[in-house]
């Protein structure tokens, strides 16, 4: 099949209007193609919240995320109880054996419960713990090792050990923390690799006290953004990729 009058994302030139391979010709004039995307950090979508640990309800949120060019999803638990932690961790499990359509569910995101009560934002400050290695092995176990990204506050007890600890299994991000720029970096030297929806829920960026924005900018890691203009400006947006690169 060839693809003709869409436009193809080249990494230097941006997109490019060109033909794809090989025989006989879909006409996709005015349409952008791009490789199927990745989301890291998203709750549910279609009325349906992965925190409730509901089979049909996963099947839902695959479903569309496919049908939106969203090709592999990690999706995003709450601060909650242990209890609902592993439901959400079995279902998820069962779902990545079973499933047959949707977007691939690649990973979990554990947004909490390892975060800081004064930055908890939305997440339930009753189930608010510090980094805690036996829960974390209790619910990969259940999730069959599909735990891949965990956010939390590094300036908790024992969150630079977790840290160390946890590194080479998933990866690390800074969220929801009232840590200063000298925490930070000491949490990125001990292998944390990401920071989560950057400037929300942390210090600010000051120019005297940079916090885990400049942290993060002094550091080898991803940073991710809530690129919504509601949640940060977009003149900070564009900043961010000055300062961290494409």
């Amino acid at each position: 099949m060839r693809l003709t009058g869409a436009y193809v994302f080249d990494p230097v030139m941006g997109f490019q209007n060109r033909e794809t391979s090989s025989h006989s010709p879909t006409q996709l004039d005015g349409c952008y193609l791009i490789p199927g995307l990745t989301d890291l950090h998203f709750h549910g979508c279609r009325g349906e919240d992965f925190s409730d640990g509901t089979a049909d309800g996963l099947a839902t949120i695959a479903e569309y995320q496919l049908s939106r060019g969203i090709t592999q999803i990690c999706p995003a638990s709450m601060t909650l109880a242990r209890a609902q932690l592993i439901k959400i961790c079995e279902v998820a499990a069962s779902h990545k054996v079973s499933a047959t359509t949707g977007a691939d569910l690649v990973g979990i995101h554990l947004e909490g419960p390892f975060l800081s009560l004064e930055k908890k934002g939305a997440q339930n400050a009753e189930w608010l713990q510090s980094p805690n290695f036996v829960l974390f092995k209790e619910l990969n176990t259940c999730a069959n090792g599909l735990i891949k990204l965990i956010s939390l506050a590094p300036e908790l007890n024992g969150a630079l050990d977790f840290i160390r600890a946890v590194k080479n299994e998933v990866v690390i991000s800074l969220a929801h923390t009232t840590a200063d720029y000298d925490m930070a970096r000491t949490a990125f030297n001990s292998g944390a690799k990401q920071a989560t929806h950057l400037f929300n829920a942390m210090q600010p960026f000051g120019h005297r006290e940079p916090g885990p924005v400049g942290a993060a900018a002094d550091s080898d890691c991803y940073v991710e953004l809530i690129s919504d203009g509601v949640h940060i400006h977009p003149s900070m947006v564009r900043a961010v990729f000055r300062l961290f690169g494409a």
